[in-house]
C-alpha cells in the first residue's frame, strides 16, 4: 500500500513539530519504510502571529525538505495549517497562510484544547473567511474538536458548504482516548470523513508517520480495504492534484445505528 500524507509537521524547526535536520530524515525515513510516497509539509501558521516574513521562512524550509525527501523518493507539496481565530480574516485576506500548493485547499484548524463554540461567529465565519476568498477549508481533525457527543449535523453542514473533513490516524488507534475514538468512526461511519492523515510531529509514536499504517489496518477491517484506500491515498492525492475529492459508502448495520456502541 502506497500512502499519501496531507498533513504532518516534516518541515523542522519552525513550530512543535521535527525539531532540527536530523530528526527531520529520520522521520521521512520512517515515512519510506511503511510505503508513504507523498507528503505534505504543513506547518502550524498562527493568525495575528505569522505574517509575510514567517510565512516566506516556512516556504523556504519546505523547500529544503523537499531536497531531502528527493534522495528517498518522496515527492513533497508545501502547505501551512491555519489557526482560525479572530484574526484569521485579516491573515486570509492578505495572503499569511500558505494554501496546498498549486491548489485552492488550504488545510485549517481550531483550538483542539477546548470544545468547539456554538458561536458561528467563531467558527463557521472563519470557514466561511477561506471559502469567500477562493479556497477550500479542509478542516483538520475535526474529531478532536467535540468534547461531548459529536454534532454530526453540524459537520454535515461543513460538508454541505464544500469542506473537507480530515481525521488524523492516531485517533483511529485510540491514541487520544475512547471517546475520540468514537467521534472518529462516527465520522467514517456517517460518510463524512474524506482524509486520514498522520499529523505527524515526532519521530516515532503515537504521532509520528507510522500511524498511518497503523491506522489503514484498523479501517481495512472495520470498513474495508476500498474505504482505507479512498482516505489515506486517493483522497489525499486528489487534494494535492486540485481535483474533486470521492464520497465513501460505509453501510452501518441496522442495530449499529439503532443503538450504537
Amino acid at each position: 500500500m502506497e500512502f499519501v500524507d496531507i498533513h504532518g509537521h516534516y518541515a523542522w524547526g519552525i513550530d512543535d513539530g521535527i525539531r532540527d535536520l536530523e530528526e527531520a530524515k529520520a522521520a521521512l525515513k520512517n515515512a519510506s519504510n511503511i510505503g508513504v510516497k507523498v507528503i505534505a509539509a504543513t506547518p502550524h501558521v498562527i493568525s495575528g502571529t505569522h505574517f509575510e516574513k514567517e510565512i516566506q521562512h516556512f516556504r523556504e524550509r519546505i523547500s529544503e525538505l523537499k531536497r531531502e525527501a528527493n534522495k528517498l523518493g518522496i515527492e513533497v507539496h508545501e502547505g501551512s495549517e491555519l489557526f482560525l481565530n479572530h484574526d484569521a480574516p485579516s491573515a486570509i485576506r492578505n495572503g499569511f497562510f500558505i494554501p496546498y500548493e498549486h491548489t485552492k485547499y488550504a488545510l485549517c484548524e481550531f483550538d483542539v484544547r477546548r470544545n468547539l463554540p456554538d458561536d458561528e461567529d467563531e467558527v463557521e465565519e472563519y470557514l466561511y473567511a477561506l471559502k469567500s476568498h477562493g479556497y477550500t477549508p479542509v478542516v483538520a481533525h475535526v474529531e478532536r474538536y467535540f468534547k461531548d457527543k459529536i454534532d454530526i449535523d453540524r459537520v454535515s453542514e461543513w460538508v454541505d458548504m464544500g469542506y473537507i473533513i480530515q481525521v488524523n490516524a492516531s485517533s483511529l488507534v485510540g491514541t487520544h482516548g475512547s471517546h475520540v475514538l468514537k467521534n472518529a468512526e462516527a465520522l467514517i461511519e456517517n460518510n463524512l470523513a474524506m482524509l486520514i492523515a498522520s499529523d505527524t510531529h515526532r519521530i516515532e509514536g503515537r504521532r509520528s508517520p507510522s500511524t498511518l499504517n497503523d491506522a489503514y489496518k484498523v479501517v481495512c477491517k472495520k470498513y474495508g480495504e476500498e474505504t482505507a484506500h479512498i482516505l489515506i491515498h486517493d483522497n489525499p492525492l486528489h487534494i494535492l492534484h486540485n481535483e474533486p475529492i470521492e464520497r465513501t459508502q460505509v453501510k452501518v448495520g441496522f442495530f449499529k445505528k439503532l443503538f450504537g456502541r
